[in-house]
């Protein structure tokens, strides 16, 4: 344990004092590499507490048992009732999440340049993230606060849960896989079994479905959020079609107003062109952002019949969408309001994520052990053979996806 420690502070050491040396001028970096520095020291002055199993390092603790377990044990109807929703819940997840990876694996290997239906979630010491084929690049305090919060959630209702069964929890504590955090209940699993399919299945299914109750949380919040700092800014569009007035006049921006109108949203610009004659003349005012501010420019067009034959008049715009802007008063505010809103995005995207992945009916994950109670309760003879067989289909779903994955950087 002693080496094991010293070999990773040297190397956390030499990482940091490279990367260091060539990036000082990134403050976003250095307040990753101070997070690391930290973690690090903290490992080093707790060795004597941490246990390590194969490259992760345990340490448990009876912090948090006396709390979890007179939550599990108050309102014990509740948390039945929430219990026996999730497991409901994490069935038809379940489904959907194999239904969905079959879906978008056909599609892929049917349209190579789309874009994989799984991907890796992984940390850029950048303040921006990136998608690439199976890979998603997350900004890293976006990320280490969201794994965080998942981690933190999942097994808390794991550990509420099976204190509402009456079952013992032979530990609890956190760890680390790199810089990854982690935290585990472990209730009793024996004593678990004897208290029947239902515990079990409301057990297993509490840490998916906090994760989903959680991404709920996060996309409410967010919604509330986004809809509290932005305006509606105008409405823009993707692509321009090739020999209608737009693309003759190279109509470009987002736009504002049609004439005396003022053009908000979809709604605004469908109910405005519907009042336009085709052969009429307008006049388009859109803007163009830049880094310093609005350019605002003038179109003069004159419509044409709508290919659709509805009514109104036609110039030729297709892939549109609401457009909104930072309100004015909170412009001085946008770094810190951006973060936040990327924060409430990377909660609702990776409990969401992570919350159905664990749900696959694939043993040791929650939705394999969930799937075996099923199983063996409605085939008792055959139970274990198709449990096998069920796990063997979605391990070869996997292999597909990686491989598909991997091929499409070959």
């Amino acid at each position: 344990m002693g080496s094991f420690i010293s070999i990773l502070v040297l190397i956390a050491v030499l990482a940091l004092g490279i990367i260091a040396l060539n990036v000082v001028s990134d403050l976003y970096l250095l307040s990753v590499l101070a997070f690391v520095a930290v973690l690090v020291l903290i490992v080093c002055r707790d060795r004597k507490n941490f246990e390590r199993e194969g490259i992760v390092l345990l340490r448990r603790t009876q912090f948090g048992r006396g709390f979890i377990k007179r939550t599990g044990e108050r309102f014990p109807r509740f948390w039945k009732a929430l219990g026996t929703i999730g497991v409901f819940f994490g069935f038809g997840a379940s489904v959907y999440i194999v239904y969905f990876l079959i879906e978008r694996l056909v599609g892929f290997l049917m349209a190579p340049a789309s874009m994989p239906p799984l991907g890796i979630v992984l940390p850029t010491a950048a303040a921006t993230g990136t998608i690439a084929p199976g890979v998603f690049l997350v900004p890293f305090w976006h990320w280490i606060i969201s794994i965080g919060v998942l981690v933190l959630v999942h097994e808390g209702l794991h550990g509420i849960m099976s204190a509402r069964e009456k079952t013992r929890i032979k530990s609890l504590g956190w760890g680390i896989l790199a810089v990854i955090p982690l935290a585990f209940v472990e209730p009793d699993e024996k004593q678990l079994e004897k208290r029947g399919a239902w515990a079990q299945l409301r057990v297993f299914a509490a840490g998916s479905w906090a994760n989903f109750m959680t991404a709920g949380v996060a996309l409410a919040a967010l919604t509330l959020f986004m809809s509290s700092i932005y305006t509606p800014l105008g409405v823009g569009f993707t692509a321009v079609h090739e020999g209608y007035p737009a693309h003759q006049i190279n109509l470009t921006g987002v736009i504002t107003g049609i004439n005396q109108e003022e053009i908000g949203a979809y709604g605004d610009l469908n109910r405005t062109m519907a009042g336009i004659e085709p052969g009429r003349s307008i006049t388009i005012h859109t803007v163009i952002l830049r880094d310093s501010g609005y350019e605002e420019k003038t179109f003069f067009l004159t419509t044409v019949e709508r290919p659709d034959n509805l009514s109104g008049g036609y110039i030729g715009i297709v892939g549109l969408n609401n457009v909104q802007r930072l309100r004015v008063e909170l412009v001085a505010y946008s770094g810190p309001l951006q973060f936040i809103g990327g924060l409430l995005a990377f909660l609702l995207i990776i409990n969401l994520g992570v919350g159905l992945f664990n749900l696959l009916p694939l043993k040791p994950l929650d939705g394999g052990r969930m799937w075996e109670i099923l199983i063996k309760r409605l085939a008792p003879k055959r139970g274990d053979m198709i449990v096998r067989r069920l796990g063997h289909f979605i391990l070869l779903v996997l292999l597909f996806i990686f491989a598909a994955i991997g091929m499409s950087y070959i």
